[in-house]
């Protein structure tokens, strides 16, 4: 892989590492934690988790209406600097205004942060090389997920103070997008494109867009719902001790370590395949942690099967909107991020809606149906190899 290709991998794994490791997903890492320290109920950590959810969807569309106009560093910076920002005040909080502050600051920058990659590896890498590069950004994830669930181990098993972890966050985050400021070109923006009110609206829609969208969806309803609710439901298992929680996350983060290999796997066994395999995992997933939630067998198996759909379809949602949206791939993907990030309020609003008439058990059994269910539709939807688009309302580059 050339220089500048392994350049840009190893800074957007860092800062997506970072953005969606303890940024993120700290909150809901932390929460038993903040409910101690805070006196939290269950009705104000769901209003401060959706204001993390506002946040992200907030960045997510000012990158999505400036890319053409704003070069990927930019972005980057200001998302880093956020989350530095919010997770020191996260760090020094001494009331839930201060909290809440930090944590959707922090949790914005996996919208600043994502996206603007897509435009600087199609500048600057050469294709052959993008669904590599691409799959290493978007595995960040799992290193992220997994050092942060190290950390809450050590909060919660070894006493290490949580004040002292996220100003480690906030450190990680800084030294992140240092490292990123100087990574990327100065220059990286697409060309404008034309200023034209039909042109513009027509800019999200291209042949295939809409099985990507509903594949970002569904994904993220999955994943939205594991994400807030596999650790509760492993911590209420009075067969298994106080820190599965952590090593679920801990697990799934190193079994999402399989999504290095999306990009070579879609040009192996095509794009349609790889995502029913990754809803697959998702359905495995949720049957496997429904009908025996007390048991290290099933944490592991729910765990590796979760970081695979998960870091998996993160990967593949990149590779497949950078080759529907070759000329606005920022613009692209970031529609394609608020679909997912749509489908993430949804997930754990329905099936916790769901969870609070019944059982979570039921919830969880409910979302392996589902995930299996998404990959039957997308064997049958979904295109094999999605074609290259041209872009609907700029000009293509000189």
């Amino acid at each position: 892989m050339p220089a500048p290709a392994w350049r840009l991998s190893l800074a957007g794994f860092l800062a997506t590492a970072v953005a969606f490791g303890p940024a993120r997903n700290g909150f809901g890492l932390f929460l038993p934690v903040f409910r101690q320290e805070f006196g939290l109920s269950t009705a104000v950590s769901g209003m401060i988790a959706g204001g993390a959810y506002v946040g992200y969807l907030t960045a997510l569309s000012i990158v999505g209406l400036a890319a053409a106009r704003v070069g990927s560093r930019t972005f980057l910076t200001i998302g880093g600097l956020s989350a530095t920002v919010g997770m020191v005040l996260v760090a020094v909080a001494s009331d839930t205004v201060t909290l809440t502050t930090g944590l959707v600051l922090a949790a914005s920058y996996a919208g600043w942060s994502w996206a603007p990659y897509n435009d600087t590896v199609e500048q600057e890498v050469p294709s052959s090389f993008r669904s590599r590069v691409l799959s290493a950004v978007s595995t960040g994830t799992s290193f992220g997920l997994a050092a942060a669930g190290f950390v809450v181990l050590a909060v919660t098993v070894w006493g290490l103070s949580w004040r002292a972890a996220w100003l480690g966050f906030a450190a990680a985050a800084l030294v992140v997008t240092i490292w990123n400021a100087a990574a990327l070109p100065a220059e990286d923006k697409s060309p404008a494109p034309a200023d034209d009110s039909d042109a513009q609206g027509s800019r999200w829609r291209r042949p295939g867009s809409t099985a990507l969208f509903a594949a970002a969806f569904a994904a993220g309803i999955l994943s939205g719902f594991h994400y807030s609710f596999a650790v509760d439901m492993v911590s209420r298992s009075a067969a298994l001790p106080s820190e599965a929680g952590p090593v679920f996350f801990v697990a799934m983060g190193a079994a999402g370590f399989v999504g290095l290999l999306t990009g070579d796997a879609i040009s192996e066994f095509g794009l349609r395949r790889v995502l029913a395999a990754c809803f697959t995992f998702f359905g495995v997933a949720g049957l496997v942690l429904g009908a025996a939630p007390a048991s290290w067998i099933t944490v592991g198996v729910s765990a590796a099967s979760l970081g695979a759909a998960i870091m998996g379809t993160s990967a593949l949602l990149s590779t497949w909107s950078s080759l529907l949206f070759t000329e606005e791939a920022s613009t692209g993907f970031s529609a394609t991020l608020v679909f997912l990030g749509m489908g993430s309020v949804a997930g754990p609003v329905g099936l916790g809606a769901l969870a609070g008439r019944s059982s979570l058990e039921a919830a969880f059994l409910v979302a392996g149906v589902l995930g299996i269910v998404a990959a039957v539709v997308a064997t049958i939807t979904t295109p094999p190899d999605p074609s290259p688009q041209p872009s609907a309302g700029g000009n293509p580059p000189s």
